[in-house]
């Protein structure tokens, strides 16, 4: 059986019919299962299943892995949430600082074992056998001299792979049982160096809380004893596994199949579990500052009302030191929320990869004029000069913006006017954003859709971020309507930057999803490459509108529109859960429109 693509098999998918089986070896029937296709790479069968418990085996760990994973995000939870409930100041019950240090310290064990034990002498991304060859011989019947020479590099390749050379010649499974192999679907670059950017700001965070212990002389008791333990175990942690799902994205595990799944769904919780806990803990301790500081205030304005003098301080509260870390942390708490996002993502991803093997077979002849590996691309910029450049003029008037608004803001007795240029900034970053988002979808749609390309760990991570959107906007719009007269100008200009967010984040995310699914049809598609520039423009927008939603939270505490509304607990809860879900709308649809940038504009694979 030969056509072009791969097939894989999982471990766990039992044969039940006739028709799933190929023709049967003499090791017993051979399952198929398929999958998407890789240019060059001929197709020969997957695995045989020699034992009837294996599939059995293989479900079990599953399920129990997945109900531990259950078991740990349910302890997040609850234990984040008691901890702000029953919490007292200079009160520390140690419950959840043990539980971090638990999930920490597992989640570096299992990374040193599959670091060390598993992938040590591996090297990443070196068994792609998908290069097609055809043995071109002279006119006198020998092979000529490229030939020889593409046959001296086969056998450097044979001598520096650790399967047999058999295997070589017939067929491939990589990875074989008991090995490991990085030839699994890889993840976008841009989000994995977006996982690095996130983890820099998370670790920064984390230093700025462990230098917060010493800034203050009462840290002492307002702090855990084992408060920079649980830091420092996050900040290492934070380091081993971005390094981990930045070099091994595209692994492939068929060994030790059970501790792995195990392990890597640890990992997945301890990230949710880091993502509950974070935001439950920032918007608690953003809760009881704000209180603080409302009752100081209250206590002064009735003292100057009564002229009384007061000679010893009302409050001493660990809420009253500003530290860095809580100067930083409106800005740099979202980027935990992302970075857990994006981890979580890419592991559960790597999970499934675990048990599934990929079986390739050379083929008889090809051209060795085809020697580039499936998944290299050829990256130019053409048809994309235009909307770069007018992108980044976009993002420099953002930047200029920004810094006016904080310039008004931080001078300024009235800071009507700082809020209004933020406004008006938005509105107009969204209204572009609109135009462009319409007149990309009429170009990319003289494009072919397919149903080929399957959209799997993208958009998956795009609805999470896009429900969280809707989400805060649907707060937000309930707000303004209610409020928006008492507030002039500035509350008409926040009803319309909600109308026209809500309208531009449906068409951009239909847009995308659509661009995804598009292919070049004939040869004109490819050398014109319609709406190019302007998904190149559509990117830059987006991460100027992500830099904008950065400063969400301080726009809202100059324009308190919404906290007057819903009070300082519920509209902390609100922006803790949803506005780093926003941002990362913004910078995972850069990632989306990094792909719509290049697939649209190939041809679409034979099946």
């Amino acid at each position: 059986m030969r056509s072009s693509g791969y097939y894989v098999v999982n471990d766990s998918k039992p044969v039940r019919q006739k028709s799933e089986l190929a023709d049967s070896g003499p090791a017993g029937p051979v399952l198929l299962t398929k999958m998407a296709t890789t240019q060059g790479v001929d197709i020969a069968a997957t695995e045989v299943y020699h034992d009837d418990k294996t599939p059995y085996r293989s479900a079990v760990t599953r399920l129990f892995s997945c109900i531990y994973a259950l078991i740990i995000v349910v302890l997040g939870i609850v234990l984040a949430t008691a901890n702000v409930l029953t919490g007292r100041e200079r009160t520390h019950y140690y419950y959840l600082e043990a539980f971090q240090i638990y999930l920490y310290f597992l989640s570096l064990v299992f990374l040193l074992y599959v670091q060390g034990c598993l992938l040590w002498g591996i090297k990443s991304s070196r068994y792609e056998y998908n290069i097609r060859y055809s043995f071109r011989r002279s006119k006198s019947g020998s092979p000529d001299r490229d030939t020889e020479e593409k046959l001296t590099d086969i056998e450097k390749i044979r001598e520096c792979s650790p399967f047999p050379d058999d295997s070589l010649r017939g067929r491939l499974t990589l990875p074989a049982e008991g090995t490991v192999a990085h030839v699994g679907e890889g993840i976008n670059f841009y989000l994995r160096l977006g996982a690095i950017a996130f983890s820099i700001a998370t670790v920064i965070l984390d230093g700025f809380h462990i230098s917060s212990y010493f800034e203050n002389g009462t840290s002492d008791k307002c702090r855990s004893h084992i408060f920079l333990v649980v830091y420092s175990l996050h900040i290492v942690f934070v380091f081993v596994q971005t390094f981990f799902i930045f070099k091994n994205h595209r692994l492939l595990i068929n060994k030790h199949k059970a501790m792995v799944r195990f392990g890597l769904m640890h990992l997945v919780a301890t990230n949710i579990c880091v993502w509950i806990i974070s935001t439950v803990s920032e918007a608690s301790d953003s809760y009881k500052r704000q209180e603080y500081h409302a009752r100081v205030n209250r206590s002064d304005l009735s003292a100057t009302t009564q002229q009384t003098v007061i000679t010893t301080p009302v409050y001493r509260s660990c809420y009253a030191a500003i530290t860095l870390a809580r100067i930083a942390s409106p800005y740099l708490f979202p980027c935990i929320i992302q970075y857990s996002l994006i981890a979580a993502g890419i592991l559960f991803h790597m999970y499934q990869n675990v048990g599934v093997t990929i079986k390739q077979r050379w083929p008889s002849h090809a051209s060795f004029t085809s020697s580039v590996p499936a998944g290299t691309t050829n990256v130019d910029c053409d048809k994309a000069n235009k909307g770069l450049f007018l992108g980044l003029l976009i993002g420099v008037v953002t930047v200029i913006a920004i810094a006016t608004f904080f310039v008004f803001n931080a001078r300024l007795t009235d800071t009507g006017t700082a809020i209004q240029i933020f406004y008006i900034t938005e509105i107009s970053l969204l209204g572009i954003t609109l135009i462009g988002v319409s007149i990309g979808y009429g170009r990319l749609a003289r494009l072919k859709f397919t149903e080929t390309r399957d959209i799997s760990l993208p958009g998956f991570l795009l609805i999470i971020a896009l429900f969280g959107t809707y989400v805060y906007y649907a707060f937000v719009a309930l707000a303004i309507a209610f409020n928006f007269r008492s507030y002039g100008l500035i509350g008409i200009l926040a009803l319309a930057c909600t109308a026209v967010a809500l309208v531009e984040i449906t068409i951009q995310a239909a847009f995308i999803f659509d661009g995804l699914r598009r292919c070049s049809g004939c040869e004109a598609h490819i050398a014109n490459k319609p709406g190019r520039a302007i998904v190149t423009f559509l990117l830059v927008c987006n991460l100027a509108l992500s830099a904008v939603y950065v400063f969400e939270v301080t726009k809202t505490t100059v324009a308190p529109i919404h906290k007057t509304f819903y009070g300082i607990l519920a509209w902390n809860v609100i922006t803790h859960i949803c506005h780093p879900l926003i941002i990362f709308f913004r910078f995972h649809s850069s990632v989306c429109f990094s792909d719509i940038w290049f697939l649209p504009y190939q041809r679409e694979k034979a099946p």
